[in-house]
């Protein structure tokens, strides 16, 4: 860990020279002849993009440095704005050059998937992302054709597909005159769904459950023959030349029946092949670069939500009982929420980190080959502070404990050791102090607003990010979340109620644009948990939603951050949906138990105001088909 202040050093001047130097690059600067109009109309529509734009590129900078900059910054990215604005929603705007470039990165993003399959085409690069991405390109050599197609094979989704072998039954049945035998055939058919894909900004996996169709009734067909039969007398003898005729009758019926799958998709919303492509050659953007051209996406109309996937649907403020999953020792738990309550770091985030250091402080010394030390392994500067005289290089100082455990000398020096428990001193050595510092480091590095960078300053290895991430999302998910507010009385064999508080809107019509209401919604304040009804599994999942949405948000496709839960119930299978919630504390394949908690209330998504939206289903989730009135069901 290097000191904070070299780490900061000529950071916003550096940015406003290589900003200023890629700006050169735009796209279609000829187009910006004709682009007054739409930037005043874009820098007014997007004024918080640039807002953030600039406090995430200035946030910890000199006031003095700031002011220097700060204009140089706005103006390039208004440019930035104006250009993403033009190609993407104003082609009538180009001309010649610009023009052909602009169809040229349209037919790149249509390159990205196979336009003559449905099942790929909500996969699609948009062209607007491309645009935004290509803005900041410095492509040397290579013509801006040629670096657009670069952005689209970088970022094309990858698709998996399975194959799976069906078959179609059909069993006929023949009749003459009432005498019948059946047959049957199977004709065998390969289906190729799609299994998995990972895709700029979500990612799809599909279970397939073996599916037997009910019998269909094919035509039936009847036919009739007539023959001569010789004529007998009363004691069966055959009368000579006399004959009769006779007719048969012949039913042939048909059925048929398919031997196929049903397709469950999961959809998760998650930009790390976003995130992973952009940051590697030969892009190679920085955090910053990348929350740039989230800005320049977002101005032309497009959802995207990186900002808040990257930071996490965090979990902080939930003041019930979490209890991890296997692997993490109970003891430490107390100390995790404890820092995560104070420096605002979500708990898994340090337990992960805590495992990756020292795998839960078991590895043998404790010390590695540079010199950190402790529990969570820190630098003796960083622990210290990097004003200390003997302070250089990596930080691997000699500093005596007189010192090194002083938490009055570690202000003096601006270190980062914390006395957690109170005794008096800051020991990297002690379990408690270890963790609270390691919080307050992540924390002083800007975890709230970028979890990756804070991460980054703890080792400064990409490896390492996503080795820690990786961990903290088990981690999470593993863990089971139960009390943090008032809970309903749990109701063993049937369905609970999902959370406390009144009824709002009940099934039926009601003034809807579709005009009826599929579900019941209850209305409590932010915060209130929400639990499951019974038993379960947790099926699909959305996190990373503002907590608080508008009418008109498609965040999680409307639900905002949500969970749907298979529940079997007295041998019934059931599919629920919980939409709406402030904070979700579930994930895919996670079994929970009624009364679990799976997320706290919220406003999240399309809403007017804080409420649970609850909707049940028989079977699986089908709307309208399958949908059950909540109201019959669960006790409101």
């Amino acid at each position: 860990m290097n000191s904070p202040e070299e780490q900061q050093e000529s950071i916003v001047a550096q940015k406003a020279k290589d900003y200023a130097k890629k700006k050169g690059k735009a796209l279609g600067k000829k187009a910006l002849k004709k682009a007054a109009k739409v930037v005043a109309k874009a820098a007014v529509k997007v004024g918080f993009a640039i807002g953030k734009f600039l406090v995430t590129l200035l946030m910890g900078t000199a006031g003095p440095v700031i002011l220097i900059v700060g204009g140089i910054l706005l103006a390039i990215f208004v440019i930035y704005l104006a250009v993403s604005m033009i190609f993407s929603n104003s082609p009538e705007s180009l001309e010649g050059e610009a023009l052909e470039l602009r169809n040229h990165i349209v037919q790149v993003a249509d390159s990205t998937v196979d336009m003559s399959r449905p099942e790929q085409l909500p996969y699609r690069v948009p062209h607007e992302l491309i645009i935004a991405a290509l803005q900041l390109y410095n492509s040397g050599n290579v013509s801006q054709k040629e670096a657009a197609s670069i952005m689209g094979k970088t970022l094309k989704p990858i698709f998996t597909y399975a194959e799976l072998e069906g078959s179609i039954e059909a069993e006929t049945t023949t009749c003459v005159n009432g005498s019948c035998s059946s047959s049957t055939t199977s004709t065998p058919f390969i289906l190729e769904p799609l299994e998995r894909v990972e895709a700029w900004d979500r990612i799809m996996e599909a279970t397939f459950t073996p599916h037997t169709t009910e019998w269909q009734q094919g035509a039936t067909q009847v036919s009739t023959t007539t023959r001569s039969v010789e004529k007998t007398d009363a004691n069966g003898k055959v009368i000579p030349n006399e004959y009769a005729v006779e007719t048969d009758v012949t039913t042939v019926t048909t059925k048929v029946r398919s031997h196929t799958f049903l397709i469950d998709e999961v959809v998760t919303e998650d930009y790390s092949h976003y995130d992973r492509m952009l940051a590697t050659e030969p892009f190679s953007y920085g955090q910053d670069d990348r929350f740039i051209v989230e800005a320049l996406y977002q101005a032309t109309d497009k959802y995207i939500n990186y900002t808040g996937w990257l930071t996490g649907n965090s979990l902080i403020g939930f003041d019930g009982t979490v209890n991890p999953g296997a692997g993490v020792p109970p003891e430490y738990m107390q100390y995790y929420l404890a820092a995560e309550k104070k420096y605002k770091v979500d708990w898994y985030y340090l337990a992960a980190i805590h495992f990756v250091e020292t795998g839960y402080s078991t590895h043998p010394t404790m010390v590695s080959s540079v010199g950190a030390e402790g529990h969570m392994q820190f630098m003796p500067c960083t622990f210290v502070g990097w004003s200390y005289p003997a302070c250089s290089g990596n930080g691997g100082a000699n500093i005596p404990d007189s010192i090194k455990l002083n938490p009055g000398k570690i202000k003096d020096y601006g270190g980062y050791g914390t006395d957690a428990n109170g005794d008096g001193k800051a020991d990297p050595w002690d379990v408690a102090d270890a963790i609270f510092t390691a919080a307050n480091y992540l924390s002083k590095s800007g975890f709230s607003k970028n979890i990756d960078n804070a991460i980054w300053h703890y080792n400064h290895s990409s490896a390492y990010i996503e080795k820690v991430k990786k961990k903290a999302m088990e981690l999470k998910n593993e863990a089971k979340y139960s009390g943090g507010g008032e809970i309903p009385q749990l109701a063993p064999g049937s369905f609970m109620r999902p959370a406390v508080g009144g009824v709002s809107s009940k099934y039926g019509p009601r003034n809807l644009k579709n005009g009826f209401h599929y579900g019941t919604d209850i209305t409590n304040s932010i915060g209130t948990p929400i639990v499951a009804m019974a038993d379960g599994k947790v099926i699909k999942y959305h996190t990373g939603c503002p907590q608080v949405g508008s009418l008109n948000s498609k965040c999680g496709g409307g639900w905002g951050n949500h969970v749907y839960i298979e529940h079997v119930v007295q041998g019934h299978k059931f599919v629920a949906v919980y939409a709406h919630f402030s904070k979700t504390m579930a994930s895919n394949g996670q079994t929970v138990n009624q009364g679990q908690v799976i997320g706290l209330m919220g406003a999240s998504g399309s809403v007017t105001g804080p409420h649970l939206h609850v909707e049940l289903h028989k079977g699986s989730y089908k709307r309208p088909n399958n949908v059950l009135n909540p109201g019959l069901y669960i006790p409101f």
